[in-house]
């Protein structure tokens, strides 16, 4: 058995992990710290290639002043020997699971929600490296740079050819790089935007959600034609249509703009169909958080009308499949004494409880609550008591660019029309960990 490798007196070689034109990854151990690192090194011949060598120390440079769960951490970078000659390192992160790439080549299927939030989360990296001073573009998303940790939540990885937009006088922006199939023609050309990594990023879920890759859908004048139906259905296909647009000025600019069109902040919003099948587009105007002023706000007026609205009396609630208003009237007290005779008055103490507590857990949302606009998950009717039910929605929304999940009781009269990605109304409370309400009625 050959004694292991060893590199700068601390790095432990376990295995390769991949190799690419002028650099490659190993997993390796820091036995000083006793924990895996992913150990980047360029070739020695590559060393004396200023190009590649300039490549190498810029993602080191940018890799530095990142911080975000997508993208892996650099811990340090060095000079040692490798293969009898002097060559550069990177330790980052190890990034334990298996790839985009893999993951597609298994046929492993996906579900439209996990495809979904795949798309979101990897919005989400784009959004903070683009939102940099100076923006950072990666310029080469492709499914074998994409990692999904074992949680699910996936990394985008490979900084070699990423670059900041505003350039040097002395950088002529010419150099070349990326994967055919995912990038666009401006990259060709050496000039890249924030438009071109979210081209790449619609090539790359093009790929996931029908197994082939872009250079199948590519046209003799050099365009990925996006099929009439794909089996992701709509919205989905129509964000692609627009993210892989020949020209810049016809793609969304940025990845905010994308996410807003996917979760409902626009028109677009998903109708939910079987597994596998195409729908039509809804168009749906999603509406504006609501006014409510600065807190804490009294509840008196407009805001007192809202707490009735969404509290819900409790003769509402020992009828909630009623579709009227639910106000109590003469034959509601009969029936209430009937019930409260043959229950023990067990029946009116069950919803005049939940009507309170509902109503005091409203009322701190009311005065203190900020509004957003949700997209609705999926619901599920739960029973409250004596067969009554009310409607479980979970739904997400978006506070200073993180996705927040949440879920509420509504009255299956106003449950029942809404369908997965439509948008709806929520007050949250930031410093009670985003909890927050369903505060629409219709």
């Amino acid at each position: 058995m050959s004694d292991p490798v060893l590199v700068a007196d601390r790095y432990e070689v376990i295995r390769p992990l991949g190799r690419g034109t002028f650099a490659h990854t190993l997993l390796a151990r820091d036995i000083r710290l006793g924990r895996q690192v992913a150990l980047k090194v360029l070739h020695p011949r590559g060393a004396s290639d200023l190009k590649a060598y300039e490549l190498f120390e810029r993602e080191a440079a940018v890799l530095r002043d990142l911080r975000h769960p997508g993208v892996p951490a650099i811990h340090a970078s060095f000079r040692a020997q490798w293969e009898g000659a002097d060559a550069a390192f990177l330790v980052m992160e190890y990034i334990e699971g298996s790839s985009l790439a893999e993951l597609i080549a298994d046929r492993r299927h996906l579900e439209y929600d996990e495809v979904i939030n795949l798309f979101v989360e990897l919005l989400g990296v784009l959004e903070y490296l683009h939102s940099r001073v100076p923006p950072v573009l990666h310029r080469d998303i492709k499914p074998a740079n994409l990692i999904m940790r074992p949680e699910g939540a996936p990394v985008l990885v490979d900084f070699g050819a990423v670059r900041n937009v505003f350039r040097s006088p002395d950088d002529d922006g010419s150099t070349v790089v990326g994967t055919y199939g995912y990038m666009p023609y401006e990259q060709y050309m050496g000039q890249a935007s924030p438009a071109s990594d979210l081209y790449a990023l619609g090539a790359t879920f093009l790929h996931l959600v029908t197994g082939r890759p872009p250079p199948e859908f590519m046209t003799t004048a050099g365009r990925l034609e996006i099929p009439p139906a794909l089996p992701c259905g709509e919205p989905l296909r129509g964000l692609l249509v627009r993210m892989l647009a020949p020209a810049q000025a016809d793609r969304f600019q940025s990845a905010r703009e994308v996410r807003t069109a996917l979760l409902g902040g626009s028109a677009l919003v998903h109708v939910a169909s079987e597994p596998g099948s195409s729908t039509d587009l809804v168009i749906r105007e999603a509406p504006e958080p609501l006014q409510l002023g600065p807190v804490p706000r009294p509840l008196t007026g407009e805001n007192a009308r809202l707490l009735r609205a969404v509290s819900y009396s409790p003769w509402r609630l020992m009828n909630t499949q009623a579709r009227g208003r639910g106000e109590f009237g003469v034959m509601d007290m009969v029936l209430l004494t009937f019930f409260s005779l043959i229950t023990a008055g067990i029946l009116p103490a069950i919803f005049f409880s939940y009507y309170f507590s509902r109503r005091k857990r409203y009322k701190r949302f009311i005065r203190e609550g900020l509004p957003a606009v949700a997209r609705v998950l999926d619901k599920q009717d739960e029973k409250i008591g004596f067969e009554e039910k009310l409607t479980r929605v979970r739904y997400e929304f978006e506070v200073d660019g993180r996705r927040r999940r949440g879920s509420d009781q509504v009255l299956p009269a106003i449950g029942e029309h809404w369908d997965p990605g439509d948008p709806i109304q929520i007050l949250y409370l930031p410093d009670r960990d985003f909890d927050s309400v369903i505060i629409s009625t219709s």
